[in-house]
């Protein structure tokens, strides 16, 4: 149920929260995790989910630190509302990392609908909706930025309708960008895909 992608654990913002938990020799904001197994025999640990809370635990990770936990037994459907609920205080997620988790809860039958998912997160049907579409849109489109995360919400609806109406155009110039070293700025990359409009 891991929610992030791996360029959240890169950059100033992960930098700071690494930093912050340096300072202070632990994660001072605990993580919370529910266990997966229980042990079978003598010497066998018991092995943990990570509920929310990655960011910490990475930090916590790459420092050598022990991870400050609230242990707590979740069904999957109670783990995606805390996971959601939690990362909304926190660092956001991208539209992009919030379509790819509310697709995998749709997917895995934690809820019948987008209707049903947004209820049980407190979050407008829409912005679920577009969230997931920004998700299903093909990699060779989402290869065009430097990463998946620049996308915005407010693009969608253009990207898709230039993928409909013209693909060969949006694809090509998709290839050109995705294949150069040093991409341009997110929204000049909007632009260029939706240039057919």
């Amino acid at each position: 149920w891991a929610n992030r992608h791996p360029d959240a654990f890169v950059g100033k913002a992960f930098g700071d929260l690494k930093a912050e938990i340096a300072d202070a020799g632990r994660n001072v904001q605990p993580i919370k995790v529910r266990p997966l197994s229980a042990p079978r025999g003598e010497g066998e640990a018991i092995r943990y989910e990570v509920v929310y809370g990655h960011r910490r635990h990475r930090a916590c990770l790459e420092l050598g630190l022990p991870v400050l936990v609230v242990v707590e037994d979740l069904d999957d459907a109670q783990l995606f509302v805390e996971m959601e609920r939690e990362n909304r205080g926190r660092e956001n997620l991208s539209a992009w990392e919030q379509g790819r988790m509310y697709l995998h809860a749709l997917e895995e039958g934690l809820f019948s609908s987008n209707i049903k998912l947004a209820a049980a997160i407190g979050r407008d049907p829409s912005d679920v909706g577009k969230a997931t579409r920004i998700a299903k849109l093909p990699q060779e489109l989402t290869g065009a930025f430097t990463s998946p995360l620049q996308i915005q919400f407010q693009w969608v609806t253009d990207l898709e309708r230039a993928l409909r109406e013209h693909p060969d155009a949006v694809l090509a110039a998709a290839r050109v960008l995705g294949a150069r070293g040093v991409k341009p700025e997110p929204a000049e990359v909007f632009r260029s895909l939706t240039a057919c409009l």
